[in-house]
């Protein structure tokens, strides 16, 4: 007797939204780690990422409608609610109100609602926004429940059976890919610590150096080899300077990001690290996902969020508490006496946010396509495929080195006393470029062309500034006469 194969699974076609950067090691492994939950995702048959975007450029009307040619299309990952493109969206996503309204089927995936203390809150406009790029959407997944409350806070109450809870995939990418560490492995106990503390851009002196400095004397005292991991060399590269220039150097220093290195370093690295400090997001996400102990500093809400999220918010310390420097030594140490236990109780909150996410792709499956799939499990990526996954990034990870990298050209001082007026005419013509591609990403099309007008006349005072006038010069030129006034 013979049986009929069963008719073969389609893929659903995915456009991301996302950010590319090398600079900000969580973001960049976010990205890979998105793709690899969606490649992975029941046996690898469901869904293919095939194309994508930064979301930090002018998102307009054509590339949404590109978007818009796939079964869905993905904002994935990220503390992307955070106050950004103030007259534009209010939030990390650079479009404008009126093509928000074009996006279709558009799947929200694990952001976060990411204010700091230094904020004082959304634009209004970031209401009008999100309502109009999740009217449409399938699936509405915040990364933790204090992101869903304070959300739910602003958008309008019909919408909100929507949101509900997506965990940070970076959280459990030992599902999800071959390399990164043995799933239900956990780092052997040891005396052993990583600190990852960023300067927060509203700290005004060195309080926190100084107090994560006597941790550091308390911890070598008491015997623990010590290491100090920056995410984010702009804002976490300055404690190991603080260090060293105080007298302090017996520790290693790893830096984490994803130009020319190993994307998934992070993993690797910290599967064999007990206990992690972290005052970043992604840097208590990465190391918790990798098997870490995570002792969280209170320095913005996402902190809270997930501390409370997988039940860690009893090892929380404020960042202002005056003894922050012996707080840090307490719960470290109590995370090493208790290694077992903590554990154990880290390991379900792991095992929790994968089985939370499997759901939550077949409830996306099933909205895309009517069927709902018969396999969940993942199937991790192995080497060869996570590179291929990967080559989006590198895309976007040359583009980003030619315009943010070291290559990119370098800022000019600020100040009236120390700008030229070539350097003051340098700054016009970068502002009323990035005015020009949000007003064209606006749709607004007679404002975008009087900005470009005016960029042409930053860029060659020479210019002329009538139609005529314009017309004149590429006739001269045309006629090789010379480019000067008729």
């Amino acid at each position: 007797m013979t049986t009929t194969p069963a008719a073969p699974t389609r893929p659903v076609r995915l456009f991301s939204w996302q950010y590319y950067t090398h600079n900000n090691y969580g973001d960049a492994l976010l990205v890979e780690a998105v793709r690899a939950l969606f490649h992975s995702f029941g046996g690898r048959r469901y869904f293919r990422v095939e194309d994508g975007a930064d979301s930090r450029y002018p998102i307009g009307p054509r590339l949404v409608e590109r978007a818009n040619t796939f079964d869905a299309a993905l904002i994935a990952g990220g503390g992307v609610i955070i106050p950004r493109n103030h007259d534009l969206s209010g939030w990390a996503f650079r479009s404008s109100v009126a093509t928000a309204r074009q996006m279709r089927r558009t799947i929200v995936f694990g952001v976060g609602f990411n204010l700091y203390r230094n904020h004082t809150g959304l634009a209004p406009v970031f209401k009008e926004h999100f309502e109009a790029v999740i009217e449409d959407s399938p699936f509405v997944g915040l990364r933790n429940h204090g992101s869903i409350e304070r959300v739910k806070e602003i958008v309008d109450p019909r919408l909100h059976h929507k949101i509900v809870f997506q965990p940070c995939p970076t959280t459990f990418l030992r599902q999800l890919v071959d390399g990164a560490g043995d799933p239900h492995a956990v780092p052997e106990r040891a005396r052993r610590v990583t600190l990852q503390v960023t300067r927060s851009p509203s700290e005004k002196d060195d309080r926190v150096a100084e107090q994560v400095l006597r941790a550091c004397r308390s911890l070598k005292a008491a015997g623990y080899e010590i290491e100090l991991a920056s995410f984010f060399a702009k804002f976490d590269a300055v404690f190991p300077d603080y260090l060293r220039a105080h007298g302090f150097d017996d520790f290693t220093f790893v830096e984490m990001n994803t130009e020319d290195r190993d994307v998934l370093l992070g993993p690797r690295h910290f599967s064999q690290v007990p206990i992690v400090v972290a005052t970043r997001g992604h840097g208590a996400m990465v190391p918790f996902g990798a098997g870490s102990l995570v002792v969280p500093i209170d320095n913005s809400p996402k902190m809270v969020y997930f501390a409370r999220e997988v039940g860690i918010d009893d090892l929380l310390i404020d960042v202002d508490d005056p003894d922050l420097g012996a707080r840090i030594v307490a719960n470290v140490e109590r995370c090493h006496d208790d290694y077992e236990a903590m554990q154990e109780r880290a390991t379900k909150e792991r095992e929790r946010l994968y089985d939370v996410s499997l759901e939550n792709l077949a409830r996306i499956y099933h909205a895309l396509t009517g069927a709902m799939p018969d396999e969940r499990e993942c199937v991790p990526l192995g080497e060869l495929e996570v590179w291929l996954s990967s080559r989006l990034h590198a895309k976007t990870m040359l583009f980003e080195g030619r315009t943010r990298g070291p290559a990119a050209p370098k800022a000019k001082p600020s100040g009236p006393a120390s700008l030229t007026d070539d350097e003051r005419a340098g700054v016009a013509r970068a502002w009323l470029r990035d005015r020009r591609e949000e007003l064209y990403a606006e749709g607004d099309v007679a404002r975008a062309t009087q900005v470009r007008r005016a960029l042409e006349v930053v860029t060659d005072p020479t210019a002329p500034a009538t139609t005529v006038g314009r017309g004149a010069r590429y006739v001269r030129r045309r006629l090789g006469l010379g480019a000067g006034r008729p």
